[in-house]
């Protein structure tokens, strides 16, 4: 089975932020990952750039993350396991931040896709069976709009044909700030003096 490999995508207006989420990405990346930063100057909450984005993307998969938010130390290895076991699947993924654990709504049928956030993602990268990112307009209530994640997702699951599987691992902060902050900076000491020991005992 071929290795997976991750595109990761980051829209970004400027925000001092991407400096940390960067950092927590690149020491993560694999032979054949990528991380693909565009410019968001839309305002339209990164759509268009991810949209830009994924035409240009070689890895196996997609994964997204905003300019404020963090990746755990672990978070593209637990992604990694996953497209490994379930090859062809979407995951999706679940994202901490100050309140608790964000989870998403998987025993609510109609609303189990509107409490999944860009973040949650790991969609395969099947050219021709990607959903557009883009706002769309509620029928049932035209002063109401879906939200470009959700668009894409839907749209994707309708094109690639099978239901996302959810996954109970945590692999984002969401704008980590506070206590979380500092608990994320100890966790990325942790990784790295790991990562050293490991090196200086080969």
């Amino acid at each position: 089975m071929t290795e997976p490999t991750i595109s990761i995508i980051v829209p970004t207006s400027g925000r001092p932020t991407l400096t940390r989420t960067l950092a927590s990405i690149a020491p993560q990346l694999r032979p054949g990952d990528e991380i693909i930063v565009v410019r968001d100057a839309t305002g339209d909450s990164g759509d268009t750039p991810r949209t830009d984005a994924m035409r240009r993307a070689r890895g196996t998969h997609l994964a997204f993350l905003d300019d404020d938010d963090v990746y755990l130390p672990d978070g593209l290895e637990k992604m990694r396991r996953f497209a490994r076991a379930n090859p062809g699947r979407i995951g999706i993924f679940k994202m901490e931040h100050h309140t608790g654990t964000t989870h998403w709504r998987k025993d609510e049928p109609v609303l189990r896709y509107m409490n999944v956030s860009t973040q949650n993602l790991l969609v395969p990268n099947v050219p021709g069976k990607l959903g557009r990112w883009q706002k769309q307009v509620q029928p049932a209530s035209p002063d109401a709009t879906y939200a470009g994640d959700y668009v894409f997702l839907t749209e994707t699951i309708a094109l690639q044909g099978e239901e996302p599987l959810f996954v109970d691992e945590v692999t984002v902060y969401f704008r980590p700030a506070g206590p979380l902050r500092r608990a994320w900076a100890r966790t990325r000491r942790r990784a790295a003096l790991g990562t050293r020991l490991r090196r200086a005992a080969r």
